[in-house]
């Protein structure tokens, strides 16, 4: 090899290991496999985070190679796995995204996020028997899920049972009346829709000294419509030797995402059993994590000038379980302070619900301190100035036959009729609903 020859050899190996390193330092510039190191005092979170936004942008694969990092530091960390799982459904990779999502479950067999994306998979390959199972699992886990919920009516409506599908979505919309994709969903479908309802209601108020119990019936008819829905109510009660009648519209309407309104105004007659005009309005709010905020007001009118009621309520949905907590506040007339407590009355009521397995059967536990305001069952005109109650109840409702769903009350009160003289009642109902 002459001089020159070797000179030209050296020059192109030269260029050869330089175009190598050069590819090598670009390849350690972007490989994850080089470039991402985890530990003790790595923010998996926010890696994690940083995971998402690449996969939303299309790079699942280098987002699973993040993901997969994420793991070899933490196992435990399911919503990682289960994420991998989302990645490979999105590309239609099914079998790889069962593995992932199975994994969770072995270990976690309650886990939500992964059995809704296991659910998912099922439902896009058409795997209808296998998703019903699945459903089911979560279904009793998480019985009050609306997104559960609403891929059970999906499900359904592909095995072609409009009219369990209708069921389904009128269970949503008593959880929650605002939810667009449940009305859309029941106004949408050519036939079988079940978007009317019937519901029947008898309570009777016990009292020690009292032979004859006072007595309340209520029957209501509603309908679904695309914006909420409308319900007409007519009442009879008996109480203290007087009947009663009164009729009332309540609406659900829902103008936004994440949350719905509620309207009511009734009418009475001249017997003072009910108030001759009442009126409510109250607007609920979905926040993260199944809570659920409103406030709200009521207004009586039995006497002029009548009597404004201030409410709101704070819930949770959590897993199986509800709790709620509502407030009623009314302005006390004639008390020249700033001091709100002072200037008004305060009722607490605390709700605490068990569901069994679905969204139709519980049992309900409830205790006040104070009067609701605008309880119809016990609602008399007297209750409005009375100084003190104390209020427990029970309530169980179970599906009975068919597409009626009963409901059983106790409901106890200790009320101070007037200053150091209490008073105790119970009052039992009963309750009986349909959708037709």
């Amino acid at each position: 090899m002459t001089s020159q020859q070797r000179h030209f050899f050296f020059i192109v190996i030269g260029f050869l290991m330089l175009t190598g390193r050069g590819e090598l330092l670009a390849q350690t510039k972007n490989s994850p496999d080089t470039n991402i190191v985890v530990t003790d005092t790595t923010n998996l979170d926010a890696l994690f985070s940083r995971a998402r936004e690449l996969s939303y942008a299309g790079n699942n694969t280098l987002a699973r190679k993040i993901c997969q990092k994420i793991l070899e530091k933490k196992p435990n960390y399911y919503d990682v796995r289960t994420f991998i799982g989302r990645t490979w459904s999105w590309e239609k990779q099914y079998d790889n995204a069962r593995t992932e999502l199975s994994r969770v479950l072995i270990e976690k067999e309650s886990d939500y996020e992964a059995l809704n994306a296991l659910i998912d998979v099922e439902l896009w390959t058409k795997s209808l028997i296998v998703a019903g199972d699945y459903l089911k699992i979560a279904l009793g886990y998480y019985p009050t899920s609306e997104d559960l919920l609403l891929k059970k009516a999906r499900l359904q409506v592909m095995r072609e049972d409009k009219e369990d599908a209708a069921i389904t979505l009128q269970r949503i919309l008593e959880l929650n009346p605002g939810n667009k994709e449940a009305l859309d969903m029941l106004n949408g479908m050519s036939d079988s829709r079940l978007n009317n309802r019937f519901q029947m209601n008898f309570s009777a108020d016990y009292y020690p000294e009292d032979q004859v119990p006072q007595t309340f019936v209520s029957g209501e008819l509603g309908r679904a419509f695309n914006f909420g829905s409308i319900i007409y109510r007519a009442s009879v009660a008996k109480r203290y030797n007087r009947t009663g009648f009164q009729q009332e519209l309540d609406s659900y309407a829902r103008f936004m995402k994440g949350n719905y309104f509620y309207f009511n105004v009734g009418f009475g007659d001249t017997t003072k059993v009910f108030p001759k005009f009442k009126a409510g309005a109250e607007m609920f709010q979905k926040l993260p994590a199944g809570f659920e905020l409103s406030g709200g007001w009521r207004y009586l009118l039995y006497t002029n000038p009548g009597v404004n009621i201030y409410t709101g309520s704070l819930g949770n949905y959590f897993r199986n379980y509800w709790i709620n907590l509502r407030v009623y506040m009314t302005p006390k007339k004639n008390l020249p302070t700033s001091d709100i407590l002072k200037s008004s009355s305060q009722t607490y009521i605390l709700e605490f619900r068990n569901y069994f397995g679905d969204a139709e059967n519980y049992i309900s536990f409830r205790a006040g301190n104070g009067q609701a305001p605008d309880d119809r069952k016990v609602l008399t005109a007297q209750d409005i100035i009375r100084l003190k109650t104390i209020s427990g109840a029970v309530e169980y409702q179970k599906r009975a036959f068919g597409r009626w769903i009963a409901q059983f009350e106790m409901n106890y009160y200790y009320v101070e009729v007037r200053k150091d003289v209490f008073q105790q009642h119970i009052v039992v109902g009963i309750q009986m609903k349909t959708i037709f």
